[in-house]
C-alpha cells in the first residue's frame, strides 16, 4: 500500500465494499439449498428470499465498481505525473510509466480477486465444518499443503518479475542503440522469461487441482449419504466447489504480488535518485 498512501483510506473503503459483497455471496448456495428443500415440500416463500439476495448482490456489486474505478484512476494519474516531470533519464521514466500501469491494475483487480477469494475459501471452509467437521478437516489440510507450494512458487516469481522488470528499463537505451543483434537479444531474453513465468504459473496450478480434486471426491463420498436432503447436499457440495475454486486465483495473485512488490522498490529507488543535469539536452 505504500505507493498509495494518499488515497490509503478510499482504497480500504473499497477493498471493505468488496468483502461485504463477498460475504454476502457466501450465503447464497444455503439460500439455495433451502429454497429446494421448501420447493420440494410445496413452499415456494425461499424463492421471494433468494431473488432479494441476488438483487442485492448486483446493486452492491455495481455501486462498489462505480466507486473503486474512480479511487485507482486518480491514484495511477498522481503516480504517473510524479514520473513523467520527474529528474530520471527518460528510459527510466518510460519502463517506470509502463510499471504503474502494472502496479495500479494489481490493487485494482488483482487484490480484490484475492480478496474475493480468501473469504469465498475461508467462509466456504467455516460453513463446511458446521455441516460436517469431518469435510473441514480435509479442507483445511489441502489448503495447508497448497500454501506451502505456493510460498515455493513465490519465491521463483520474484526472481522472474525482478529479470523482467530489470529488460523493461533497458527498452528505451535498447532502442536507441540501433545495434540488431543487441536488440534480437534483448527481445529473446524478454520471450525466455516471459514464458518461464508462465510455464510456472501452468504448473503449480496443475498441482494445486491435483490435491484439490482428490479431495473433491473424498468428499463426495462422505457428505453423499442416503438420509441427506437433496438441498443439503446440493449446499455442501456447492461450498466445498467454492472452496476449491477460491485457489485458482492464488497463482496468479502471487506473481501480481511479486510484480507490485519490486515496482514500488523501483518507484521508491526513482523518487530518490538524484537529477541529471544532461537529460533533456539530447537525450529526450
Amino acid at each position: 500500500m505504500k505507493p498509495f498512501q494518499p488515497e490509503r483510506g478510499r482504497v480500504l473503503f473499497a477493498y471493505l465494499l468488496l468483502i461485504v459483497e463477498e460475504v454476502a455471496l457466501l450465503f447464497m448456495p444455503a439460500i439455495m439449498g433451502l429454497t429446494v428443500d421448501r420447493l420440494l415440500a410445496g413452499d415456494q416463500s425461499g424463492l421471494y428470499l433468494l431473488a432479494g439476495g441476488v438483487i442485492a448482490i448486483l446493486v452492491s456489486g455495481a455501486l462498489r465498481r462505480f466507486y473503486d474505478t474512480r479511487v485507482f484512476a486518480a491514484a495511477e494519474l498522481r503516480l504517473a505525473e510524479g514520473i513523467a516531470l520527474g529528474p530520471s533519464p527518460a528510459g527510466i521514466r518510460v519502463a517506470r510509466l509502463r510499471q504503474v500501469h502494472e502496479l495500479v491494475q494489481t490493487y485494482e483487480r488483482s487484490v480484490p480477486e484475492a480478496l474475493s477469494a480468501l473469504v469465498a475459501g475461508a467462509g466456504s471452509l467455516a460453513i463446511s465444518v458446521w455441516y460436517d467437521w469431518r469435510v473441514g478437516a480435509a479442507a483445511l489440510v489441502v489448503a495447508l499443503i497448497l500454501l506451502g507450494i505456493d510460498r515455493i512458487y513465490a519465491r521463483r516469481m520474484n526472481r522472474l518479475n525482478r529479470s523482467l522488470n530489470d529488460r523493461t528499463d533497458q527498452d528505451l537505451d535498447v532502442l536507441r542503440s540501433g545495434d540488431a543483434e543487441r536488440v534480437r537479444s534483448h527481445l529473446e531474453a524478454w520471450r525466455r522469461l516471459r514464458v518461464a513465468r508462465s510455464d510456472s504459473e501452468i504448473g503449480v496450478y496443475a498441482v494445486n487441482w491435483l490435491f484439490l480434486l482428490v479431495m473433491i471426491l473424498g468428499v463426495l463420498v462422505l457428505i453423499a449419504q442416503p438420509d441427506a436432503t437433496p438441498g443439503t447436499v446440493f449446499a455442501q457440495m456447492s461450498y466445498v466447489l467454492a472452496f476449491a475454486a477460491s485457489w485458482e486465483r492464488l497463482p496468479v495473485f502471487t506473481e501480481r504480488l511479486a510484480q507490485a512488490r519490486d515496482v514500488t522498490r523501483r518507484l521508491a529507488s526513482t523518487a530518490s535518485a538524484p537529477s541529471n543535469p544532461r537529460e533533456g539536452v539530447g537525450g529526450d
